[in-house]
């Protein structure tokens, strides 16, 4: 719910600064107020269209062992000096797209539950990194008269909403993986 009151909240924002300032830009009002939907719906489809072909890269780039998606100790205290743990069970989850949700550890005892949480933590932060910034490629489908009244607005809007759940899944590895060294110790 937090995520869709952001994106509402800013589609207002930017609508009605512009809206306020059009006689300025000489543009109407009804450009004012769609503009921003529509760039918000192309980035929006843009995200979903790189996380769905991020999700058909091999597993094995993705999985457990990579060392490469763990969060390094300064990471690890950037995330505590931001308060994550406070904050990131307001960010929302979208699991379901996947199948596998990841809001909470169901089962901290399962080897192999554990390295698909793992998993499926790593293809979130790739996805999410790429496509926080890659929301600023709607500069190319923006004129430039607009470029900072609506698409920098819309791209700094998605880059945050994407940023926030990156870390999550970044803070959240590396206690995963001391989960799996656990789980694994007990089945054997």
């Amino acid at each position: 719910m937090f995520y869709l009151t952001v994106i509402f909240t800013g589609i207002l924002l930017i609508a009605s600064i512009n809206a306020h300032y059009s006689y300025i830009s000489e543009l109407s009002l009804l450009y004012c107020i769609l503009t921003p939907i529509i760039l918000t719906v192309s980035v929006i489809l843009l995200d979903g269209l790189q996380a769905w072909i991020i999700r058909r890269l091999p597993s094995k780039w993705f999985d457990d062992t990579k060392t490469c998606f763990d969060a390094s100790k300064k990471e690890r205290k950037f995330f505590e000096k931001i308060g994550i743990k406070f904050w990131k069970d307001y960010v929302m989850e979208l699991g379901g797209f996947t199948d596998f949700h990841k809001d909470k550890v169901a089962n901290p005892n399962d080897p192999l539950y554990l390295k698909r949480f793992i998993l499926e933590c790593n293809y979130g932060y790739v996805i999410h990194i790429i496509t926080a910034f890659s929301g600023f490629l709607i500069i190319f489908i923006t004129p430039l008269k607009i470029f900072y009244m609506f698409a920098l607005p819309v791209a700094l809007v998605n880059m945050v909403l994407n940023l926030l759940p990156a870390f999550i899944l970044r803070y959240n590895v590396p206690r995963l993986k001391s989960l799996l060294k656990l789980a694994s110790r007990k089945k054997k």
